[in-house]
């Protein structure tokens, strides 16, 4: 197998030195700390980055150029007043004659975010000196932690500091004492019972035969119970505990199983039976992948192997008809080609499509937003991203002969009944590294 994926990420603790010059206010370290981030990120590529168009004549780059206003000839804040502020006023997005921004929906701040304007407003808009700034932002014991990656597109991205709660992905897993104080037979209600037990709280009471037996088919199968097996199990003169073990074991065992957990899978995973865009051509064997991603969850796949038989499968075993069809996942994305489309982009465009859905399905973490810069929010450089890419640099689209498995349903997918050359003995989706 050409690559193995493996993320190991170390946490490091920021030392702390004592500050040089006066104490800061309040109000310039929350602009050092909080304002200071939100504008970089969110306000100057259009108000200051680019000295020859600046959005409406307003420069947010400086204190003075702040006050002078843009275009309206209003000052951008009014100094100890958030709430007559024009700056504060468009972040709120809530005053009809003001245009809200970040224009963007999706960009608007948050509430902490807006909190810290506020407060900064209120505290008279102090805007420190750079070397002020960096002496706040070094001796803050809040400001986070730091987190040791291959290095980002400047110095102040490479040494950002982050909430350590909001890094809680990227620890090792580890296994926590399974709480006494809650009494309960599976450690997962340990846990439960102790949180309700911290609230006040006290358990809903436990479900009669009937609901139980419905919720848990809906959950497993996606279909309801017969009526003779709600009161096969209704009827049931064993114990609770082992009436229901008898109901988990027939629908794990159940064909049904693979099928409703496959959905969930397939969702991310962007199958589809056709290629999208405009065109949106057949796609004649992606019922191969679905019907994989199926068996597999029905022959209970150990994960490891899972993620590896999708991203190399070709490579592990490359006259194994099922790896052959197992790493069509590198092929779920929207495709398009036609004599209008430049080759070179399509070639890219693929090639970004697998690497964000390397990502997101197996890392549970979308990589796309680092393309064009560092990860804005987590510690993903640029960098990071097409060594990723470079994985799958030499993969080519092309079509591979795969023999049918004794378990494929050959019959339902071939044209009347036989073998039709290009929808069943060949399968189109699948790729060549190489």
């Amino acid at each position: 197998m050409r690559f193995v994926f493996a993320i190991a990420v170390a946490f490091l603790v920021a030392g702390t030195l004592p500050a040089a010059g006066p104490k800061p206010n309040s109000a310039e370290t929350t602009f050092a700390l909080q304002v200071l981030p939100v504008l970089k990120a969110r306000c100057f590529a259009c108000h200051g980055e680019d000295r020859v168009t600046i959005k409406g004549g307003f420069d947010l780059t400086s204190r003075d150029a702040l006050l002078k206003g843009g275009e309206s000839g209003k000052p951008g804040v009014v100094s100890g007043k958030a709430a007559d502020s024009p700056l504060f006023k468009a972040v709120t997005r809530t005053d009809a004659d003001i245009a809200a921004m970040p224009p963007k929906e999706n960009d608007k701040v948050t509430d902490a975010e807006l909190h810290a304007i506020r407060q900064w407003i209120d505290g008279g808009a102090p805007w420190p000196a750079e070397q002020r700034i960096a002496e706040i932002v070094k001796t803050a014991r809040h400001a986070g932690v730091t987190v040791k990656t291959s290095g980002g597109l400047s110095p102040d991205w490479t040494n950002r500091k982050y909430k350590p709660e909001d890094l809680w992905a990227y620890q090792p897993l580890h296994k926590p004492a399974v709480p006494t104080a809650a009494r309960a037979a599976n450690p997962v209600d340990a846990f439960i019972g102790a949180k309700l037990n911290a609230l006040g709280l006290n358990p809903a009471p436990p479900s009669d035969r009937r609901t139980l037996i419905r919720r848990v088919t809906f959950d497993l199968t996606g279909l309801p119970p017969t009526t003779k097996e709600i009161d096969a199990f209704a009827t049931d003169s064993d114990p609770d505990d082992t009436a229901f073990a008898k109901i988990l074991d027939r629908l794990l065992a159940s064909p049904h199983y693979g099928e409703q957990m496959a959905r969930h899978w397939l969702d991310i995973t962007r199958y589809a039976d056709s290629s999208g865009f405009a065109n949106d051509y057949d796609r004649g064997s992606a019922w191969r992948y679905r019907d994989y991603v199926v068996r597999s969850f029905n022959q209970d796949k150990p994960y490891d192997r899972f993620v590896r038989e999708q991203i190399a499968g070709d490579e592990i075993a490359p006259a194994d008809s099922e790896m052959l069809v197992a790493v069509g996942f590198l092929r779920m994305g929207a495709w398009e080609l036609t004599g209008m489309e430049v080759a070179k982009v399509a070639r890219q465009r693929f090639l970004d499509d697998v690497t964000d859905a390397v990502g997101q399905v197996f890392l549970g973490h979308m990589l796309q937003c680092a393309r064009c810069h560092d990860h804005k929010f987590d510690p993903v450089p640029t960098g990071d991203y097409y060594r990723i890419q470079a994985a799958f640099a030499t993969t080519q689209i092309t079509e591979r002969p795969a023999a049918f498995l004794p378990v494929e349903n050959i019959i339902a997918h071939c044209k009347d009944g036989f073998p039709h050359p290009r929808g069943c003995w060949v399968v189109d989706l699948i790729l060549d590294k190489e």
